[in-house]
């Protein structure tokens, strides 16, 4: 049984299962311990992750009918514009659309979705289910260099997803939890636009990186660096205003 435990360890499969989906599940730990003066059932949090899975199945369907319009075949590819197309319309668009339906279904069928640290709680939960499955699948794409990328992606890729998930999950709580209807109006494209933004900018810097005199792709990772940093500051600072209710 000890010898049958030790093999699946060492099973390259599983590790880069769990090299995949270890940091989604501390971030996720994270958000829950913010919320621990009012936790969510273990069963939400759990399922709520599961769907930030099925988001990112539907927003692969939504990027590759995106691709496949009329007006992308307009795009020079290998352009600066294609990378910043590709960023905003086959990334930030599809995969923030997708968290965002799969957490207004929650919102609307959970009874204990009942304040505004909720909907980042819940949003989190479905950012890192999508980072999580969007992880391994980049893992096993990569062969013998799966270690170099699973490094990589726990401290770029996983935490952005998390700060987007912020974003939309303050956002969403403003609005839903929102008496006026004044400030439901002007808040509400904020559900969408600030994550698709913070999203969009951050591929955009990454995908500029690729085929480019050394010192622009040096000043664009410096860029892209800070920009992350920034974005995890100010969440930081959202997850802070709800966390004191």
């Amino acid at each position: 049984m000890q010898e049958t435990a030790i093999s699946v360890l060492r099973n390259e499969s599983f590790q880069i299962v769990m090299a995949g989906i270890m940091p989604a599940i501390l971030l996720v730990a994270y958000i829950c311990w913010k919320d621990r003066k009012h936790p969510e059932p273990v069963w939400w949090i759990l399922y709520a992750t599961m769907m930030g899975c099925g988001a990112a199945v539907v927003s692969t369907f939504l990027a590759a009918g995106i691709e496949h319009l009329p007006l992308w075949a307009l795009v020079p590819e290998g352009s600066t514009l294609h990378a910043w197309a590709t960023a905003f319309l086959l990334a930030a668009v599809p995969e923030e659309l997708g968290k965002w339906w799969f957490l207004t279904r929650i919102a609307k069928s959970n009874p204990h979705f009942d304040e505004r640290m909720d909907a980042i709680v819940y949003a989190v939960c479905i950012g890192m289910g999508f980072a999580g499955l969007e992880n391994v699948l980049y893992l096993f794409n990569a062969a013998e260099d799966w270690m170099q990328l699973a490094a990589a992606r726990s401290l770029l890729s996983v935490p952005g997803h998390f700060a987007f998930a912020v974003l939309m999950g303050y956002y969403y709580g403003k609005v839903h939890f929102a008496r006026s209807k004044w400030k439901k109006l002007r808040l509400g494209p904020m559900v969408l636009l600030a994550p698709i933004v913070a999203h969009g900018i951050y591929d955009g810097l990454l995908m500029m990186n690729h085929d480019l005199p050394a010192v622009i792709a040096a000043a664009i990772s410096i860029a892209f660096i800070v920009f992350l940093i920034r974005l995890h500051r100010y969440s930081r600072v959202r997850i802070k205003r709800f966390e004191g209710r």
